[in-house]
């Protein structure tokens, strides 16, 4: 026991456990499952036959844009070039029974097309969107005209050597249509034929090493300002999420929230004038969220919700797993954050929830590998 009196060894020693404990109770809360978890989606159907409807946004006239992946999970485990092809449709949701319709986008550049997170700017009508085209992950700018039909047109590819192969997750437009902030939820790029055929060694160390980024959430992820009038992309946070993901800004675009779902919170930043993204708080959540998005109606956050983790990490092993999810709120009330659900639903129709939202009764629901879109009536 000599090593008891060893300050050499009796320190770190201590640091040592003092981590591991830290980092133990870290997973213990990731895995701890949300307590209200309570159904209500039985006024809910499935409509689509598209997979891997990510993220969705409201844009003008009750218009809801989302795209599709054609499935997240095969794209980061067999390539984008392996995976079928995505788009973008749109749901009515003033219709009494809305269904998606297809969008075309003119003038698109790509034959690939995977979409991941997305925005809708009502201030400039322009559409952004993550897209994993297998070489490189990029993001596109649309312009949405609506009448008198909706169409889409696309305007510009942003490409940067700072965006990690399928590693950038989402966006929003800044102060306006020259500025944009992305989200990197990767520490290290994936292999371009997915992460189910890494060949060298190096490959498989960095997916070791990814592996441990999530067991013991080092903070190594941060948000990009990218200036579209002199192509240039940069850091515009500090390294502070284990994956930042979702992301959404206020109607004024000076506050900046961003997700980090396994964390269970979400980053508050407020915009410098130069851009750079200055921290603030954390708001601390009861469940894992995914894609968010600010609802200037009622200056609510909408959160698509992950709150069994449990589940989400058996559908790994099957992908007929049902993973429960919904969409709740988050607002201030007497300078407190706080929740609301809104819908719970329990995965057995769409599995695995990454974002939300709502118009009048009728709530949508997307997840990033399943198929199809599911479209609520609320009583």
């Amino acid at each position: 026991m000599a090593w008891l009196t060893n300050s050499r060894i009796l320190f770190p020693t201590v640091i040592l456990l003092g981590v591991l404990v830290n980092r133990g109770l870290r997973l213990k809360e990731m895995m701890t499952t949300y307590e209200n978890m309570t159904f209500n989606d039985q006024n809910c159907v499935l409509k689509g036959s598209f997979s891997g409807a990510e993220d969705m946004a409201l844009g003008k006239n009750s218009v809801l844009f989302f795209g599709s992946s054609g499935g997240l999970s095969n794209c980061f485990a067999n390539g984008s070039a392996a995976t079928e092809n995505g788009g973008f449709w749109m749901l009515d949701m003033k219709a009494s029974d809305p269904e998606p319709v297809q969008l075309d986008i003119l003038d698109f550049p790509h034959e690939s097309i995977h979409v991941h997170g997305i925005y809708v700017s009502n201030k400039t009508d322009r559409l952004y969107f993550i897209n994993h085209i297998g070489p490189i992950s990029t993001v596109e700018v649309l312009k949405i005209e609506y009448t008198p039909k909706v169409v889409l047109k696309h305007l510009k590819t942003v490409k940067s050597d700072l965006f990690p192969r399928y590693g950038i997750n989402d966006l929003v437009e800044g102060i306006d249509e020259n500025e944009i902030y992305v989200s990197r939820w990767q520490v290290f790029s994936m292999r371009e034929n997915g992460q189910r055929n890494l060949e060298t060694a190096w490959e498989k160390f960095e997916a070791l090493l990814g592996l441990g980024v999530m067991l013991f959430g080092p903070t190594l992820t941060l948000v990009y300002r990218c200036d579209l009038v002199k192509n240039e992309c940069y850091a515009a946070s500090d390294k502070l999420f284990v994956g930042a993901n979702g992301m959404t800004v206020s109607p004024d675009r000076q506050t900046y929230f961003v997700a980090d779902p396994m964390e269970k919170k979400i980053g508050l930043l407020k915009r410098q004038s130069d851009g750079w993204l200055e921290f603030q708080e954390w708001i601390q959540l009861p469940f894992g969220i995914d894609n968010i998005e600010f609802e200037p109606s009622t200056g609510e956050i909408l959160l698509g919700t992950i709150p069994d983790f449990h589940s989400a990490r058996k559908q790994h092993e099957d992908k007929n797993h049902p993973v429960p999810g919904g969409l709740s709120v988050l607002y201030l009330e007497d300078g407190q954050w706080k929740t609301r659900d809104i819908l719970m639903h329990d995965g057995l129709k769409l599995a695995q929830i990454s974002a939300g939202n709502r118009f009048g009764s009728t709530v949508v629901l997307g997840s990033p590998h399943s198929k199809g879109i599911l479209v609520c009536k609320q009583q």
